[in-house]
């Protein structure tokens, strides 16, 4: 099957289980922003090694779960759980948590930022990351709750803060 299918040619496109939405759909633009999020953390990982590297492929992984969930029409939870596509849940937020705490160590950072006074181009990636990051949660608060549970939420927040972490310590 060839990607170009033309079934969004008229504005609308394709969730699981036969859903559609509108492509301005709140829960279309939620998936869009998390789409964008993985993306820009792929450019951030090429420039990174070690630990870093492989958290942040980690955190890739678990949005490809999450925009799975985001891609579940009203009412189809119990067909989701059936792929075993998996869920965002308490064991992905402790992990957030849990890195946040390791990249931050007792180093308490001060004061607002300007990215790029003084990074280099990780520093810069990661924050374009962070900002994309809020923007996604932003746009999954906007979903209704019986797709974008607080799981979802709570993660994207997680991420948001380890990635402002992470830049401010690429800093410097």
């Amino acid at each position: 099957m060839s990607i170009t299918t033309k079934r969004g040619d008229s504005g609308s496109t394709d969730l699981l289980f036969g859903g559609k939405a509108s492509k301005g759909d709140a829960q279309i633009e939620a998936l869009g922003a998390v789409d964008e999020l993985n993306a820009i953390l792929g450019l951030a990982r090429v420039v990174m090694d070690g630990e870093g590297a492989e958290a942040v492929d980690q955190v890739q992984k678990w949005l490809v779960t999450l925009m799975g969930e985001l891609a579940m029409p009203v009412g189809k939870n119990a067909e989701y759980d059936k792929t075993g596509f998996g869920r965002i849940g308490e064991v992905e937020i402790s992990w957030m948590e849990d890195w946040s705490a390791g990249i931050e160590g007792d180093r308490k950072f001060k004061g607002w930022l300007r990215p790029g006074e003084n990074g280099g181009e990780l520093a810069a990636r990661l924050h374009v990351a962070r900002t994309v990051a809020r923007r996604a949660e932003r746009r999954v608060w906007e979903v209704s709750d019986e797709i974008a549970f607080p799981e979802i939420r709570i993660f994207l927040n997680r991420l948001s803060d380890a990635l402002w972490l992470m830049a401010r310590r690429s800093e410097g």
